[in-house]
């Protein structure tokens, strides 16, 4: 009788982390890590590059795995924002001001929510075939130090699927802390070439350091990413560092195995 009552318990547990995969992807900048349910942390300031005219852009690609075509909206959810902060939100076809604490974007004739392919990051829309960008476009208030933090859920029917949450530092000064990147290596084990991913940073160095210290390459990533040759490497374990002027060191273990 334990015997079954254990591999019911089993059971209904794998039927719950089956469900609780909801099969959206989101990607800031289309890199990196998936950060459905989860969060990202910004540290910006008023002559940060990606302050452009007072207003930060966060660019996230939406992927839709779920197995079927989904027709998707977006709602943005203000968790904790200062009354003094404006935002729109982008979402295909349009950019539409996110009003009130809880805004959710258009599914009319006129201006309908995009369909997600399975398997793809396309949305169809009245205007034809866009990427599914979900763009966040906030203006913080440029005169105080202040801290705002955003949720967007992937809205079907009604019903939210799955969520990001945005974390904003604004800082008055010049400078900001440290970010530690997210860094992500494909493949790893690698054989010929291996893809560097980081989504906090546009620019930033690299170099790749073998067991005994020593450097065997170095090279920059101006967009995010970076794919390099490691078809001349030995077999074994070797270690990529990432930083750049507005992060904190990231190292991730390589293994090269031709």
């Amino acid at each position: 009788m334990k015997q079954i009552i254990l591999s019911a318990a089993l059971f209904f547990a794998f039927l719950g982390s089956v469900q609780a995969q909801s099969g959206v992807e989101i990607r800031y900048n289309g890199v990196g890590n998936n950060l459905a349910g989860s969060s990202l942390d910004l540290y910006l300031y008023g002559s940060h590059p990606d302050v452009v005219a007072g207003t930060i852009d966060i660019h996230f690609l939406v992927t839709n795995n779920t197995g079927a075509d989904k027709q998707w909206k977006i709602t943005r959810k203000e968790i904790s924002v200062p009354s003094t902060w404006i935002d729109q939100l982008c979402w295909p076809p349009s950019c539409f001001p996110a009003t009130d604490g809880l805004f959710t974007t258009p599914s009319t004739v006129g201006s309908p929510a995009p369909i997600v392919i399975n398997g793809t990051s396309t949305a169809i829309t009245a205007l034809g075939n866009l990427d599914a960008e979900m763009k966040p476009r906030i203006t913080p208030d440029p005169a105080v130090n202040s801290y705002a933090h955003y949720r967007y859920y992937i809205n079907e029917g009604g019903a939210y699927v799955d969520s990001v949450d945005i974390k904003i530092n604004y800082s008055l000064g010049i400078a900001a802390p440290k970010q530690t990147p997210v860094l992500t290596l494909s493949p790893n084990p690698a054989d010929n070439y291996v893809s560097v991913a980081i989504g906090t940073t546009a620019n930033a160095t690299m170099k790749v350091v073998d067991v005994l210290g020593n450097v065997v390459l170095t090279g920059v990533i101006t967009d995010g990413t970076e794919t390099i040759n490691i078809s001349d490497f030995k077999n074994g374990v070797y270690f990529i560092q990432v930083e750049s002027s507005e992060t904190k060191l990231m190292t991730r273990k390589l293994i090269v195995r031709h």
